[in-house]
């Protein structure tokens, strides 16, 4: 049976640890076993199987693709010969792209199969455009402007950041830089009018914990990681896990930061 997947209440940190450590050993370090994932891809309402959809799996660790048979009438892939380790992913269907919407761990056993369940959740027109509007924009270093800190209040450290451009999502790493303020953290809450919201996108201004100083003026930066790039540029939505067996980690790549940290500085 698959477990049904808590996002953001998975695991502790340690098992990440040892999970990463466990994956991320060299090629040339160990024998990987091979084995295989098998699944379901449904709509948006987790239930209506999804035909003719493609899943590719990328290892971050050793840039192998491994892609997926067509899913059939009922929604049934799999993968075979797939390696133990941390992979992006993303699905291509007839109607159009899906990136994933977080990293998986793979801990296969030789001749073992992995089982997962995924929905796709299209975009809304303008989500979609901000997305793709961020993602073509990134500069050489990964950065993409995309607000502004509009109120910044020291007693709290709560800023309000105004959207100038694109989009700021839950997840979202940035980087905040003014004449006396540079650092990076991660957005696990974003609120406005005291409501939690997903994301916010042009025009918008959303309540945001600051991990440092900031200033009224600072600007605001999303970041990709280099080693984590979606598959698509122009994605018609997102991928999300519904449902894993214990052969699946979701939610992998909150380890990478422990892994390889980042100073204040980056």
């Amino acid at each position: 049976m698959f477990k049904r997947i808590q996002r953001g209440a998975f695991l502790g940190a340690a098992f990440f640890l040892l999970a990463f450590l466990s994956f991320s050993r060299p090629a040339d370090a160990l024998a990987r076993p091979k084995g295989n994932v098998i699944g379901f891809i449904y709509a948006q309402d987790g239930t209506t199987p999804l035909e003719g959809a493609t899943i590719k799996f990328k290892c971050l660790t050793t840039g192998k693709i491994f892609e997926s048979t067509r899913s059939d009438v009922y929604g049934i892939f799999k993968v075979q010969g797939v390696e133990s380790g941390i992979y992006t992913y993303g699905i291509v269907t007839e109607g159009g792209d899906f990136n994933a919407d977080d990293i998986l761990g793979l801990k296969v056993d030789e001749n073992e199969t992995a089982k997962l369940s995924i929905a796709l959740n299209p975009y809304d027109q303008d989500v979609a455009a901000a997305i793709t509007e961020v993602t073509k924009g990134k500069d050489k270093n990964g950065e993409f402007l995309v607000g502004m800190i509009a109120d910044f209040n020291p007693q709290t450290g709560i800023a309000q950041i105004r959207v100038v451009k694109g989009l700021l999502r839950l997840n979202d790493r940035i980087h905040t830089k003014g004449k006396s303020t540079d650092f990076y953290q991660d957005i696990y809450l974003l609120r406005v009018d005291n409501s939690p919201v997903r994301h916010v996108t042009l025009g918008q201004t959303a309540a945001l914990k600051m991990e440092q100083s900031a200033q009224k003026g600072d600007l605001v930066f999303v970041v990709s990681d280099k080693k984590i790039l979606p598959f698509f540029l122009t994605p018609l939505g997102v991928a999300v896990v519904i449902a894993a067996n214990g052969a699946v980690t979701y939610g992998i790549v909150k380890i990478l930061d422990v892994a390889t940290p980042c100073s204040p500085k980056r």
